[in-house]
């Protein structure tokens, strides 16, 4: 697996970051973008929507992006926190499929997150793996995506439902869905900057 480093998709400067704790690291979370793929020019699209002055976040928000045909993109990288779930931002690292979760995900997908989740237990341990939905009031990842992740994903790499690491405290499925405010499916606002923005293909 190749990971595109944020220099040669051409990103832009974070404004700021906030380094990850390794020790507090224990949820592998998985997003969809909902828009097409075309090239590295969609992770600089999602990049300004993230950065623009409906999210002002101080970067892409997730980690890493997967690309349908498996190609990997360094957001945040393994270094720095995210802004793909709030409330979990700190303790967990961030993957977005580049495209529709409603949809099936294409093999090669599929085989570049599980690696990104294998090297991800390499560096913080093992650990659990959610859906968006899961912390969070959002249908994200998609119907499709989420019902391979949550059932032959896991599987595919013989995760516990439930784990405990030495130093860590264990998470089970109902701190994980515990939060105090639902953040919204991203859907509605991504389309409406790309509209915005003469982005989308006309028709």
């Amino acid at each position: 697996m190749r990971i595109v480093s944020r220099a040669e998709w051409g990103a832009v400067a974070a404004r700021s970051t906030t380094p990850l704790r390794p020790e507090r690291v224990n949820l592998f979370v998985l997003h969809h973008t909902t828009g097409s793929y075309r090239g590295q020019r969609s992770v600089q699209q999602i990049q300004a929507f993230h950065q623009g002055p409906e999210r002002k976040w101080a970067d892409v928000g997730y980690n890493f992006l997967v690309a349908p045909d498996g190609t990997v993109y360094e957001g945040r990288g393994w270094g720095f926190a995210g802004a793909h779930a709030r409330g979990k931002n700190s303790e967990s690292i961030g993957v977005a499929f580049i495209g529709d979760g409603s949809k099936e995900m294409p093999a090669a997908a599929k085989s570049a997150v599980l690696e990104l989740l294998r090297q991800a237990e390499e560096r913080f341990g093992p650990l659990r793996t959610v859906g968006h939905r899961d912390v969070g009031t959002t249908t994200c990842p998609g119907d499709a995506i989420y019902a391979w992740w949550s059932s032959d994903a896991r599987s595919a790499v013989k995760l516990p439902a439930r784990v405990t690491t030495p130093g860590k405290a264990e998470v089970s499925a109902e701190r994980t869905t515990a939060r105090r405010s639902p953040v919204p499916d991203l859907r509605a606002g991504w389309r409406g900057f790309i509209e915005r923005s003469g982005w989308r293909r006309s028709r």
